[in-house]
Order: C-alpha cells, then structure tokens, then sequence
C-alpha cells in the first residue's frame, strides 16, 4: 500500500481526533491531557511521514484496523459528545479490562433501552462492547 495513501488517511484520522478531544480534562480518563487515540494516532502519524522505514516499527495491517476502530468510535464521539459517551463507556471499560466482557454488554444493552430510550440488540450490544475492546485492549 502506498505511503501517501496511508499518510493522508491518517491525517484525516488525525484532524477527527483533535476535533473530538474533550475539551475537559474531567472527561479524560484518569485525568490524563491527551485521549490514548489521539496519542497513538500522532505517533503514526509522525512515524509514517518522517521515517521512510517506518514499517520496520509498525504492522501495516494492524495500524488499518486500530485505525478503523478508533476512526468509528471517534464518529460516535462526534455523534453524541462525550458527555454520554463517558456517562456508560467507562463502566463497560472497566468490565471489560476486568475480563467481565458479558457484564459489559449487559450494563451498554440496558444503558441504550432504558437511558437513552434506544432499540438495543444483543448483537448490536456485543458489537458496540468488541469495537470497544478493540480500542482499549487493541485486540
């Protein structure tokens, strides 16, 4: 895959998570000043364009994917705000680094119903609960 082609998609990635970084460092997690995405995403970023062996540092595929995950959670962020991002994700978060991945689909389903007044599948649930994991764990 061309180097300018994955350069400028990651620029594109680069603008959305600056775009949707919270602006309050209460809704960064562990009052951390930069979201993890946002890091990550201007590592390759800097790599990529600076290091002409930057493959040797960095799987191509695995940056793809990480960068579809972050790209769809990112448009959800932009979608609902962080405000109800944060008021569930961090809960479903905790379940599932605490290996409790089902608890985690459970709190998200009933959160989507009951809370937002939202048609939740267990599918879509399940869905929503690996597309996160993919973005805490990497997975």
């Amino acid at each position: 895959m061309d180097n300018k082609l994955i350069l400028a998609k990651i620029d594109r990635l680069l603008h959305l998570c600056q775009k949707t970084e919270p602006k309050d460092k209460e809704k960064l997690p562990d009052n951390q000043l930069f979201t993890h995405d946002l890091i990550k995403v201007k590592d390759w970023y800097d790599d990529i364009k600076n290091n002409p062996r930057w493959r040797e540092n960095h799987d191509v595929v695995t940056v793809m994917t990480q960068a579809n995950s972050i790209w769809k959670f990112r448009h959800r962020i932009k979608e609902l705000g962080w405000d109800n991002y944060d008021g569930i994700d961090e809960d479903v978060r905790k379940h599932i680094l605490n290996g409790r991945k089902i608890e985690a689909i459970k709190l998200y389903r009933k959160h989507q119903t009951e809370v937002l007044r939202k048609e939740c599948s267990l599918k879509e649930a399940k869905e929503y609960c690996d597309s996160l994991e993919k973005i805490i764990i990497g997975k």
